[in-house]
């Protein structure tokens, strides 16, 4: 499943997105090798074909990828709950904060529960600090208040 995963990933990643402009189009090409492209005569189709082979290769992915997320949280000890970060946010930590160093669980005083979702690492203590969560490219996002570094989060309850 893992090895699944990172092949969705690193397909995704092939669909760049840039601040000015629309997500470029991933192509069959950058997935498969010279000899793969020689032995299946991609080369051979039409523009039309090609553009369409390339459409249902950024649907495959995009649905293994999901399905592979779907078998993670199912598998995983903590069910997460969809992460919804829009609107915006905006909630006090119940607590310290120590800052954030992997898998940090951040509860909030609206009963929220976020956990950090990817790795970073970020030291500063602050006692009930107000927080603003938003969406991402990437995620949600946790912005502790007199803090420059923001963090991944994904919802856990």
């Amino acid at each position: 499943m893992r090895k699944l995963m990172l092949f969705a990933c690193m397909v995704l990643l092939a669909i760049r997105v840039s601040a000015n402009g629309p997500a470029q189009q991933i192509k069959i090409e950058q997935v498969m090798t010279s000899q793969e492209i020689r032995d299946s005569g991609i080369t051979t189709l039409t523009l039309a074909q090609r553009q369409a082979l390339n459409n249902w290769l950024k649907r495959y992915t995009l649905k293994i990828l999901r399905a592979a997320i779907q078998k993670e949280e199912t598998l995983s000890e903590t069910p997460l709950v969809r992460s919804s970060c829009s609107p915006v946010i905006e909630s006090t930590i119940s607590g310290e904060i120590e800052g954030w160093d992997g898998d940090t669980i951040f509860k909030l005083d609206n009963g929220q529960i976020w956990q950090q979702a990817g790795y970073d690492y970020t030291y500063f203590y602050a006692y009930r600090p107000d927080v603003t969560i938003y969406q991402t490219s990437a995620g949600c996002r946790m912005k502790v208040e007199d803090e420059t570094e923001t963090v991944l989060v994904r919802r856990i309850k």
